[in-house]
């Protein structure tokens, strides 16, 4: 049987960013990713610039927008901003990237799927069975580890979404809480492809979403022809993210935004915060509570105040710039 100092469930940014700082100090780490290969995932690709600050290229972009438009109430915004406020970028682009980055003592296994946690021990689907001494829930929104710790996710956005070819120069977001709730639609351009979507909490029944979603489609002369629907759920429900040995990042914690839906952020910091703890046990994770803080006026924002905001121009263009 084989023994680790970590065990990472989960190949995402957030298990990337984790394994890039152990193995550089050392530490004996399991990187382990269930599919057969590391960085595709069903996603937008909206990427804030405040991400950047990871010291990720930003030739990583497939599309680097200045501006973008929001709609809503019947009329059109643009949010500016004095340098780039949101990328596009491919997720299989970024995960090659990141993995690449890891240098050091990181043993890295693709179509690896962990299929139950015991105390100390993870078994995975091929039979093997492997001793930890921390271990790292970076496996999404459907986290096995999560379940594992009894955790509940009642707060999540429901999205789905088209990949399509038709041709878009602005990158925008659109309100309409009578087909999308307190969610948004979204056409974001890439290099090769659109991302054409739509994202409501998880209350909003399926069927409806994908009425409604259809419909809008239909009004806004988008073609989707026989492009494969795609959907993916964005977990914000956040209960904690340290459990004695066992600790949970990126969407797995439940740290993505519960107003934008943006995950790959928190996803980054919060790997990057967890590793320093296991490096430091007197480490107090100041960007994950500086991280927990904005979640939570970006929560209230989204609950209460989100419509009212939209109708000022003035106040829209705040808070968008403010808390990209």
């Amino acid at each position: 049987m084989e023994k680790f100092d970590v065990v990472i469930v989960g190949a995402g940014p957030a298990g990337l960013s984790v394994a890039k700082i152990l193995g550089e100090e050392e530490k004996r780490v399991l990187l382990l990713e269930k599919n057969s290969r590391i960085g595709p995932k069903i996603c937008a690709g909206g990427l804030t610039q405040r991400s950047f600050q990871f010291r990720l290229p930003l030739n990583l972009a497939d599309r680097i927008f200045n501006s973008f438009k929001i709609n809503a109430f019947g009329k059109e915004m643009e949010i500016k901003g004095k340098r780039f406020l949101i990328t596009t970028i491919n997720r299989e682009k970024l995960g090659q990237w990141m993995l690449k980055e890891i240098k050091k003592n990181v043993q890295i296994r693709i179509n690896s799927e962990v299929i139950e946690i015991e105390r100390d021990y993870v078994f995975l689907k091929d039979g093997q069975k492997i001793k930890f001494d921390f271990l790292i829930g970076a496996d999404g929104s459907l986290s096995l580890v999560r379940k594992y710790l009894n955790l509940p996710t009642k707060k999540a956005w429901s999205t789905i979404q088209y990949t399509i070819t038709q041709d878009f120069k602005d990158l925008e977001v659109f309100f309409e809480p009578a087909l999308f709730g307190s969610g948004y639609a979204w056409i974001f351009p890439h290099n090769n492809f659109v991302s054409v979507g739509c994202v409501t909490d998880s209350k909003f029944q399926t069927l409806n979403l994908f009425k409604n979603f259809h419909y809008w489609l239909k009004k806004m002369k988008i073609e989707i022809n026989q492009a494969e629907l795609e959907s993916f759920p964005i977990n914000f429900d956040y209960h904690g993210f340290k459990f004695g040995n066992i600790f949970l990042v990126g969407d797995a914690a439940g740290f993505a935004s519960g107003l934008t839906g943006e995950g790959i952020y928190a996803a980054i910091l919060s790997g990057r915060e967890v590793a320093q703890k296991i490096l430091n046990p007197n480490y107090n994770f100041p960007g994950i509570r500086k991280l927990l803080k904005k979640k939570s006026l970006e929560e209230r924002i989204g609950k209460t105040l989100i419509f009212p905001i939209l109708k000022s121009k003035k106040l829209t263009q705040f808070i968008f710039k403010r808390y990209l």
